[in-house]
């Protein structure tokens, strides 16, 4: 009705902000019980919900509305992380280890590079490359390289969130998500400097990895004294604890980028601390999850309706052959960390799958590209999103599918659907 009254001239309707969440809650939840039906995580109905309600689907929704309800995406981010942290446990760390280290290091040891060389051999059929010379096209595939190595912790926590998995490819997953995102900053800031030096003449500085260093070092520091604050909390109240975590989420959400913390780091670190240094991690775990469910249908949804159709459209064979480039050397990569780490063969087998999914982290660093090197990021990251979009699409039903082989879904579960349980909820 909204898209037909935009029809008439002179009729101007807009649904606003507060349409746009309603909306999307309820369009998320249908086509999340219709993903459901047809044995796919709710999470991809929501991520379709999105993609169809957005400025470039039926226009339900337009970009403003999109912007606004980034503050969602906040609590979703907060709520994910703290979740993550608090089921690393001491004892998980102690089991997996190893097979994090390993399966960290092959991936980054094999996926930048091979990434990087590929986007060189295809940069002639990018014109937005034209005019670079090889030093800067090489430079630019660097940070091409480090942008495949990111992944999605939202999205393969979310799914552990939502299907209730348990078993050594959960636990996986968990850990190498976590410490992937962690390693790519300094990557991605090393990437940034040479292309920065290479393209628009600026020194390299080495100061950079001291100041990442000391962030990193800060956030960890952070996310320590915020996680004690929350188990003081969680003593002290026992009645609004849903409101206590919204509150606590959007106030560190808030301090962290002021403070310019890694946010995701903080909370990670917040909710490992609850759970392993005193007796709440429980209480913060059930609390998150009363919390979370309208919220995440909210999230992905609205990561739906920032996928760049128009872009994909554009792009497609090169955004094409790099998603398949990047999941072959996706799965090669861990065969080898999971070989090195002598995994369990249920992990060595289906370890990848986890690792498909890409979404607003990598988004987030292309917008950083884009914003440091104008004449080239903003093409750049028009290529990424197209592949993001790709990525983010796939990511969550290979996991699924992974975990339903490896048999870590609750023995009631024969798919991903569980009567009304929506993700963390």
């Amino acid at each position: 009705m909204l898209r037909t009254l935009r029809n008439f001239d002179g009729v101007a309707v807009h649904g606003g902000p507060v349409f746009s969440l309603g909306f999307l809650v309820i369009a998320g939840a249908v086509f999340g019980k219709l993903a459901s039906a047809a044995r796919l995580p709710k999470l991809t109905g929501f991520l379709v919900a999105g993609i169809l309600a957005g400025p470039q689907g039926f226009a339900i929704l337009n970009v403003d509305d999109v912007k606004a309800l980034s503050l969602i995406n906040a609590l979703a981010l907060a709520l994910i992380a703290l979740q993550a942290g608090a089921e690393l446990t001491l004892g998980t760390l102690q089991r997996t280890w190893r097979s994090v280290m390993w399966s960290s290091l092959s991936q980054t040891s094999l996926i930048v590079p091979v990434m990087a060389l590929l986007f060189f051999a295809l940069s002639g059929s990018m014109r937005f490359l034209d005019g670079l010379d090889t030093a800067s096209v090489v430079a630019v595939a660097v940070i091409w390289g480090v942008l495949a190595l990111t992944r999605s912790p939202a999205v393969t926590l979310a799914i552990l969130s939502e299907t209730r998995a348990r078993g050594p490819l959960a636990e996986h997953a968990l850990g190498v998500v976590v410490l992937l995102d962690v390693l790519v900053l300094p990557l991605f800031a090393a990437a940034m400097a040479v292309a920065r030096g290479q393209i628009s003449g600026q020194a390299f500085e080495v100061e950079i990895f001291a100041h990442l260093a000391q962030d990193l070092f800060a956030s960890v520091c952070a996310g320590t004294a915020f996680g004690l604050v929350v188990a003081l909390l969680l003593r002290v109240i026992t009645r609004e604890r849903v409101l206590m975590v919204v509150v606590v989420g959007y106030g560190i959400t808030a301090l962290s980028a002021y403070l310019r913390y890694d946010t995701l780091l903080v909370f990670v670190v917040a909710g490992f601390v609850v759970m392993n240094l005193t007796r709440f991690g429980p209480d913060l775990v059930k609390t998150s999850e009363q919390t979370s469910a309208g919220v995440m249908i909210v999230f992905f949804a609205t990561a739906g309706a920032k996928v760049d159709l128009v872009a994909l459209q554009q792009l497609w064979p090169i955004a094409l052959a790099f998603f398949f480039a990047r999941a072959i050397m996706t799965i090669i990569a861990c065969r080898v960390g999971h070989r090195l780490a002598n995994d369990v063969p249920v992990v060595t087998r289906l370890g990848f799958t986890p690792f498909i999914s890409q979404a607003g982290v990598t988004i987030g660093l292309a917008t950083i590209v884009a914003d440091v090197l104008p004449d080239v990021g903003k093409a750049l990251a028009t290529l990424v999103i197209a592949v993001v979009g790709l990525n983010e699409l796939a990511g969550p039903v290979i996991f699924t599918l992974g975990l339903k082989k490896a048999g870590e879904l609750p023995p009631h579960v024969d798919h991903v659907d569980h009567g009304d349980h929506v993700v963390g909820g």
